[in-house]
Order: structure tokens, then C-alpha cells, then sequence
């Protein structure tokens, strides 16, 4: 059974944060941040609903609670997620680039692959493995290899970018409760503001490390996802803002 981080416990899951292990790394943190964010509105919410002082809000409580257990879902699947889209990543830069990555037992094997996805790949005679079928060989790798981290890096921007679609929709959730929620909690509803707002901060460090290596294979995806997080961010900054100012 594949591991899932965010059913480990909080000790075993710092331990290996800490660790030289690859993963979990920032990605994971981010995820985990926003979601005790996503967790802390609920909790305000519970501790709303059911109360005759605050029976005016007692339909927005029960919405924002639905809302935030839902986020709270997509929140904590984010934790494993990151780890997943690194894993395709670091394959794919470990994918063969030179003609010497190839075992000399498979050559014949990894030329009819390469032929077989659309690559020109010259006959072998009796001339041998010439320079120029090398060459040929190589620039197949290499086309391949750059398609595999372009489609990788994809994905693994997709994931911080959804956390941070989810976190955002999570703040605007905080904002909102701000006036209309157990006023002994309030303290409550900046902490988990703060919390998504770091887990925006924090995942648009791993959308902005993905997008140099989509920019090479796809120039209007990377500006997408660019154009997406700023519009995220700058929502945030604003959100913040009217809310802790």
C-alpha cells in the first residue's frame, strides 16, 4: 500500500520533513498549513451554529462549515499530491538523453520504441552504429526526455495551484466569518487566514519553480499558470488586508 503522509502522525510526519528524504518537502507544508486554516473555520463554525446569540448566522455558519469541510478534503489530499507530482518529475529527468544512457543490449529495442513514437532513426548496416545514427539516436532521447519533464512540470504546478484555488476559496470563507461568528473566537478566524494565506504564499513557490521547464515545451501554459497565481495572490494581499487592517 502506497504511504500517504497526511495519515501519518504529526511526529513521524516532522521527522521525515526533516529527514534527507525527498519528500515530504515544501509543497506538502504548504498543503498542510492551509489546511489547519480550512480546519480552524470550521471549528469557529461549530462552535457558532446551535447558539441563540448568534441565531441570525446560524444559515451562513452551516454554509461556510459545509463549504470548509469540503476545502478540507482537497486540502489534506494535497499533502500526498505534491509528493506524486515530484516523483514524475524526478523521473523524468531521469530519462535517457545520451546515447551512451542506453544499455547495449537494448539498443536495437530503444531504436524500434523511438521509430515507433515518430523518430527518424536510420538503418543499421554494415557499416555499423555511425556517428550520425548516434546523433539521431540522441536527438530522440533528448526530444523525449524534454517532452516527459515538460508534461511532469505540468502537473506538478497544477497541484499548488489547485491548493492555492482552494486555499483562496477557503480565505474568502475566514473573511466573511469576521463579524458574523462566535465573537470569542475571532482571534480564531486570523489565525486561519494567516494559515491560508501562507499556504498561498508558500505553493507559489513550487507553481514558480515548475514554470521554467513548461515555458520550453508550452510558452502559453507557463504564462497561464503565471497569470493564475498572480490573480491568486493579488485576491489575498486584498483579502488580508480588509481583514487584519
Amino acid at each position: 500500500m502506497k504511504e500517504s503522509f497526511k495519515t501519518e502522525s504529526i511526529e513521524k510526519y516532522l521527522e521525515q520533513l526533516g529527514s534527507g528524504a525527498p519528500t515530504p518537502g515544501g509543497g506538502a507544508a504548504a498543503a498542510l498549513t492551509a489546511a489547519q486554516g480550512a480546519a480552524l473555520i470550521m471549528m469557529v463554525a461549530n462552535h457558532t451554529i446551535g447558539k441563540p446569540k448568534y441565531a441570525e448566522f446560524e444559515e451562513l455558519n452551516t454554509f461556510i462549515l459545509e463549504e470548509a469541510s469540503e476545502l478540507l478534503v482537497r486540502l489534506e489530499a494535497g499533502i500526498d499530491k505534491d509528493a506524486e507530482a515530484f516523483g514524475k518529475v524526478s523521473a523524468a529527468y531521469g530519462l535517457p538523453r545520451q546515447f551512451s544512457d542506453i544499455q547495449i543490449d537494448r539498443v536495437s529495442a530503444e531504436i524500434e520504441r523511438l521509430r515507433a513514437e515518430g523518430h527518424v532513426i536510420d538503418d543499421i548496416n554494415e557499416e555499423g552504429m555511425t556517428a550520425e545514427i548516434m546523433d539521431q539516436i540522441e536527438d530522440a532521447l533528448k526530444a523525449e526526455r524534454q517532452a516527459a519533464i515538460g508534461a511532469a512540470s505540468v502537473e506538478a504546478a497544477e497541484a499548488p495551484l489547485a491548493l492555492m484555488e482552494d486555499s483562496l476559496a477557503a480565505l474568502r470563507l475566514a473573511a466573511t466569518m469576521k463579524g458574523r461568528s462566535n465573537k470569542n473566537l475571532e482571534s480564531d478566524i486570523y489565525v486561519a487566514a494567516l494559515s491560508l494565506a501562507a499556504g498561498i504564499k508558500s505553493a507559489n513557490f513550487n507553481v514558480d519553480a515548475n514554470l521554467p521547464a513548461i515555458e520550453k515545451s508550452d510558452s502559453d501554459c507557463a504564462s497561464s499558470m503565471r497569470l493564475r497565481a498572480a490573480a491568486i495572490l493579488a485576491e489575498t494581499d486584498t483579502i488580508m488586508a480588509g481583514l487584519l487592517g
